[in-house]
Parts: C-alpha cells; sequence; structure tokens
C-alpha cells in the first residue's frame, strides 16, 4: 500500500493548484547528484556511515529557502504538511533541523551551496518557471497571565473592564 492513501489525499491538493508538485515533477534531481559527488566519503571500499539521500536534503533546503523557513520549522512543516512530503517524494524518515544544518555547514565549507541554486534556477528557467520567496505564517499560543482583580470585584472582569462606559454592576 505504501503512500496510496497519501496519494489519494494528496489529489485534493492537486486539485486547488500545487505549485510544488508541478516543480517537482519538471527538475532532473539527478543532475545535483554530479555537484555533490565529492562530499561524501562512504562508499563501501572506504566505509564510513552512510549519509542521508542528497536529493532528498537538497529539497529540504529548497522549502526552506522558497518559504523562509528555519531548520526547526522545515522539519516541522516537513513531518506534518502532506503538500511538503510529496515533494520531498514521501521519505520514510525526515532529516532532523541537526542534519539539515550540518548539511548547510558542509555545502557552505566546500563551497557548494551557490551551485545548487544556480542549477535550480537554471532548470527553472529553462522550463520558464520564475520564483518568488513566500512566508508560512505562524501562530503560537501562549497562556499570559490575567493579573488580580481586587477581591470586591465580580470574578472574570478585568480591572479595566470597570472602566469602560456602559459597566453596569448589579
Amino acid at each position: 500500500m505504501g503512500t496510496f492513501f497519501l496519494d489519494q489525499e494528496y489529489k485534493k491538493i492537486v486539485g486547488l493548484g500545487n505549485k510544488l508538485g508541478e516543480i517537482r515533477d519538471i527538475i532532473d534531481w539527478e543532475k545535483f547528484r554530479p555537484i555533490l559527488s565529492d562530499m561524501y566519503q562512504d562508499n563501501k571500499e572506504i566505509g564510513g556511515r552512510p549519509h542521508n539521500d542528497e536529493i532528498l536534503m537538497i529539497k529540504m533546503l529548497i522549502l526552506a529557502g522558497w518559504h523562509g523557513l528555519s531548520d526547526y520549522e522545515v522539519e516541522l512543516l516537513a513531518t506534518n504538511r502532506l503538500s511538503f512530503r510529496h515533494f520531498l517524494g514521501y521519505p520514510d524518515k525526515i532529516p532532523d533541523r541537526s542534519t539539515i544544518w550540518a548539511f548547510k555547514e558542509k555545502l557552505t565549507d566546500k563551497g557548494k551551496l551557490h551551485l545548487i541554486w544556480e542549477e535550480l534556477q537554471r532548470q527553472l528557467d529553462e522550463q520558464g518557471y520564475s520564483t518568488k520567496r513566500g512566508t508560512i505564517q505562524d501562530a503560537s499560543i501562549i497562556t499570559s497571565d490575567p493579573g488580580h482583580a481586587p477581591a470586591d470585584k465580580p470574578p472574570g472582569r478585568c480591572c479595566k473592564d470597570q472602566e469602560k462606559p456602559g459597566w453596569v454592576m448589579g
């Protein structure tokens, strides 16, 4: 069954117009691998810990960059947002924020970060797309201290409420 149910739900998103899905399908993601090929030393002859798929990591950076997201936010939204998961190819595991940060650091140290964006832009230009950076708004719900009203005032009312015109104590 794999991603069958996710694909069915995603069809609803497609009906609403999902540019991420379009971009996912027009980009030749394999063109990014040669850019990053010398960054890893985890082949079977040498050994080393296997790394996350380069394409998945690049897609995470693209999501973060296009939506103005921090490493934490892109991890969170890639975990719980269906259009992001579809763009990523429904990976079994979403890279965590420290993995994303380490990948960006490695790209920067090796001078590869700009090459990634250049290749992406080249392919988008070739397909007739332009990009406009967006921001996803997030609201945090916090509990605030309501303060204390004097003992002779009705509960649930703030002192300022009593000063408003039309306030009648009954």
